[in-house]
């Protein structure tokens, strides 16, 4: 069974629908069947993107395509003049049909456009088929800090399906999985940045973005028996090499970009090394000991070897951002430009990046999610074929 994990990042998630445009056109065809993933985990963009994916399967990544090829500001959010220069009361405190709170921006766009664009019935339709085994979206919940992990798999979801091997991911002490019939509000409160977008109420809980938890939620893939997982980041790895020397002292927007950063840090890259050592001794005692997975599973947990591949972008999102928003900033809406252009560093736009829902970026991010598959062409074509 194959999965997909998104990950969260605000415009950065263009890259995302890069990739997913290479993986199911060009290498679908070459491997000659549909590869679209049986369980679809997302947070914040990443669960916008993975709803797509699990509505349209592989014809997602057109929809995709077209949606951050032609972006603007104003197809995100709102923002005036009046909210930057008005007290804390006057713009701070936003107030939703679904929620609010403390938010810089009105998100009302986004809202409509996840309402009216997205095919929610024909994602029920795939999830309740089998077509789609669960789709889960992980949001933030306020009054405990805890990530809930809202899984929806249809009337077949119960909590006796899963095998969860705490030793293996031991995200369970902060983590909740929750089984829902997701519907907008799931997936916008787990794109709810906190001080960017309102909180928003979901059963009688106000959740903000799942990225201050879990950015990247591999843990529900292994419980929902996952043996194949594609993981797709929004951050380059960076080395010793990257990290300047001397210079002038940091600006506010670098250290609130470093900041945005290490809240949506995951430990992904460690999970799947551990993955990779739990792979390698399953391996090896099943041909020392030929019945040993099958005595494991009998006696006492059910174990199996993991396959899984982390694709991110080669190239750093905050220089790109850096490098076009000047070019872009004339054309932006005059409160949008102001807000940018205080949170923006010459060098490195890491904040910027995050809020630059413009098409001339945006697109850029996508071309090069689309390069990048390609040059992994070979590696995940073997881990989905």
């Amino acid at each position: 069974m194959s999965a997909l994990v998104l990950s969260g990042g605000g415009a950065r998630g263009a890259y995302e629908a890069g990739t997913l445009r290479y993986i199911f056109g060009p290498l679908a065809r070459r491997l000659g069947k549909d590869i679209a993933p049986d369980v679809v985990c997302g947070t914040s963009v990443g669960a916008l993107t993975g709803a797509w994916v699990a509505a349209q399967g592989m014809d997602a990544a057109k929809t995709l395509w077209q949606f951050w090829r032609e972006l603007e500001p104003h197809h995100i959010y709102h923002l005036r003049l009046l909210d930057l220069v008005a007290g804390k009361d006057a713009f701070l405190n936003r107030h939703t049909d679904i929620g609010g709170g403390t938010a810089l921006f009105d998100p009302s766009p986004l809202y409509e456009h996840v309402r009216s664009t997205l095919p929610w019935r024909q994602l029920y339709e795939r999830i309740d088929s089998g077509k789609v085994r669960a789709f889960v979206c992980a949001a933030t919940d306020v009054a405990t800090g805890r990530c809930i992990q809202f899984t929806d798999g249809g009337n077949r979801m119960r909590p006796d399906n899963f095998d969860v091997a705490p030793d293996i991911l031991r995200e369970t002490a902060t983590t909740t999985m929750r089984y829902a019939r997701i519907g907008p509000e799931h997936v916008l409160a787990s794109a709810a940045i906190p001080f960017v977008f309102p909180a928003v109420s979901v059963d009688g809980h106000w959740m903000v973005d799942g990225a201050l938890r879990q950015n990247t939620p591999l843990g529900p893939t292994l419980q929902l028996h996952s043996d194949r997982i594609l993981v797709i980041g929004v951050k380059r790895q960076r080395g010793e090499s990257d990290i300047p020397v001397g210079g002038p002292p940091p600006t506010t927007g670098m250290l609130a970009g470093r900041a945005l950063n290490a809240l949506m840090l995951d430990p992904v890259e460690e999970n799947l090394r551990r993955i990779e050592r739990w792979n390698q001794m399953l391996t090896w005692a099943q041909g020392a000991y030929p019945d040993f997975l099958d005595r494991l599973a009998n006696e006492y947990r059910p174990y199996r070897i993991v396959k899984s591949l982390l694709l991110r972008p080669t190239e750093d999102l905050g220089h790109i951002a850096a490098r076009i928003f000047p070019l872009v900033a004339p054309e932006l809406p005059r409160a949008t430009r102001m807000f940018l252009e205080r949170i923006t560093d010459p060098h490195e736009a890491d904040l910027v990046s995050y809020f630059l829902f413009h098409k001339r970026f945006t697109r850029e991010l996508e071309e090069l999610g689309y390069a990048d598959a390609q040059k992994m062409e070979t590696q995940i074509g073997d881990l989905l074929a």
